[in-house]
């Protein structure tokens, strides 16, 4: 048997590149693999998270809906006094004209008989929940829930993972790297109505991403694609992604004289659009139900909108382009809060590295996601160039964290023009330029998920908090891992085992620090701080 008879079946996905099959080696088959991840995720998340909720909204907008509501009664909405709410009469933003909670932080309420309450978040996880709240009602536990779908995403990472390296313990690494090395162990051991519904999203934009490289399904794909929008609406913004890794089916090969037009086979169009369309027209259905208006997904009649003590936030209301600026900070700069000895925490004493509320940047709590802004630049001039750029804007960052523990003048400075972070953006923009060379689908692909889903979120008002790591960039997360396990290919070289490191003990810190480290409890430290 020659050597190319003996090697595994492989298949065309990324233009150019040869992905193989994932291969079965050693003891323990793929899926005993799966199981196990799926017990140890469930573990992890469920034993060293809260195991409980005070905002478990969707389990009682399921139990709304059950009883025929597509709002909240306080019938049926055990915690109504502590929701986000969405205040509607027909006509527009409105109070309940006995309404428990006071009209001190609304400046000219309009009082009308007909105001309802509605949930401010979108339904898709109410709905995954249902059948829970059929059986066991409102006292459906909705971390457990959260826990479990966490644990669910690991198979599918682990399978997507083997479609980039044919190595087990890169395949094991990798999957590791997502499952305990991210936002997402936070985000899916909480289960709070936020995060509840990023734990969903994630999980079936992994199940999507599934259909596109592991067991390529256009149907399949956009109805994943459509789970996740019905979670987390920013999540539709990714389906670039989808089109760019299904174009080897509906586009074909030019032919001499032959019309673009002519080049398109319809029928793969028409299957992602079976299986995406339907979940659409629900959600927008549903809007059209609560709010008369498809389009309104009912965060224009949130009562924070409305709040005189929140007037600067939404000042030009939920989505604008002037709102960019204000994620960048978070989102690429926020590191974790440092102390001194001589810190004061009040009348505890604090820890000495503290996750911030507001967040931590990405490439902070995942170090690993660095090496996305390399993803198929394949000149090792220009890789080793702007990487040590890069690495001197992380070390500006966090050596501007240790001045600020010290209370040095310059760690309050901004930067002009915000030079600190430019290596970023030129970085991708590279990334991008070689992927178009190179024909590279998947490096293409993932850009064209993660750029336009980025914009949309820094345009919204809030950058996150209360949270760990950055939590909006869930939304965009599975495709920064994908380039990142692109990079690595089937061998994690000696200086990025510290990157993987480093997150697993970053993610570690978010989860115990915050769930785990009471000050009652733990030394009377101070864990956790704004």
């Amino acid at each position: 048997m020659t050597e190319a008879e003996a090697a595994p079946p492989r298949r065309r996905l990324l233009g150019d590149l040869d992905i193989p099959y994932v291969v079965e080696t050693g003891v323990i088959t793929f899926g005993g693999w799966c199981a196990l991840l799926v017990v140890v995720t469930f573990a992890a998340y469920w034993y060293l998270g809260p195991q409980d909720t005070a905002y478990s909204y969707q389990v009682q907008q399921a139990n709304n809906i059950i009883h025929g509501h597509l709002d909240l009664v306080e019938e049926y909405t055990p915690t109504l006094g502590v929701l986000e709410r969405v205040l509607y009469d027909g006509e527009g933003f409105c109070l309940p004209a006995d309404d428990p909670r006071g009209r001190e932080d609304i400046e000219n309420p309009r009082i009308t008989d007909d105001c309802k309450t509605y949930m401010q978040h979108s339904l898709g996880p109410a709905f995954i929940v249902l059948p829970g709240v059929l059986l066991f009602g409102v006292e459906l536990n909705q971390t457990l829930v959260s826990a479990v779908f966490g644990a669910m995403t690991a198979p599918l990472v682990f399978a997507i993972a083997g479609t980039l390296s044919q190595r087990r313990y890169v395949q094991l690494t990798m999957t590791a790297l997502m499952l305990f090395g991210t936002t997402f162990w936070w985000v899916a051991s909480n289960g709070g109505v936020w995060f509840f519904a990023h734990t969903t999203a994630t999980f079936f934009l992994f199940a999507a991403i599934y259909f596109t490289l592991v067991r390529p399904n256009t149907l399949m794909a956009g109805v994943c694609l459509g789970a996740a929008f019905m979670c987390r609406p920013t999540t539709i913004m990714t389906g670039l992604f989808f089109v760019i890794m299904f174009s080897h089916l509906w586009l074909r090969p030019a032919a001499p004289g032959q019309r673009l037009l002519d080049r398109i086979d319809f029928s793969p169009i028409t299957s992602f659009a079976a299986g995406l369309a339907p979940l659409l027209l629900a959600t927008l259905t549903v809007n059209y139900l609560r709010f008369d208006n498809p389009l309104e997904s009912g965060y224009n009649y949130s009562e924070q909108v409305h709040q005189d003590r929140f007037q600067e936030l939404f000042k030009h209301g939920i989505l604008d382009p002037r709102y960019i600026t204000r994620h960048p900070p978070v989102a690429l700069e926020q590191m974790p809060l440092l102390d001194t000895p001589d810190t004061s925490c009040g009348e505890r004493e604090c820890a000495w590295i503290r996750p911030s509320f507001f967040g931590t940047a990405i490439w902070a709590t995942t170090p690993p996601f660095l090496l996305a802004l390399v993803a198929g630049i394949w000149d090792r001039r220009i890789v080793w160039i702007g990487g040590g750029l890069v690495a001197l804007a992380c070390a500006f960052l966090l050596s501007r964290a240790v001045a600020d523990a010290f209370d040095s003048g310059w760690a309050n400075q901004n930067m002009p023009l915000g030079v600190h972070l430019l290596p970023f953006w030129a970085m991708i923009g590279v990334s991008i330029l070689y992927a178009f060379r190179n024909s590279d689908r998947l490096v293409l692909a993932c850009w064209a998920a993660i750029i336009p889903t980025a914009l949309v979120i820094f345009s919204f008002a809030a950058t996150g908090w209360a949270q760990f790591g950055y939590r909006y960039a869930l939304d965009f997360t599975p495709f920064l891992w994908l380039l990142a396990a692109h990079v690595i290919g089937d061998r994690i070289r000696w200086y990025v085992w510290p990157l993987i490191i480093a997150a697993f003990a970053m993610s570690a810190m978010g989860v115990l620090w915050h769930y785990q480290f009471q000050p009652d409890h733990t030394w009377g430290w101070e864990w956790v701080t704004f």
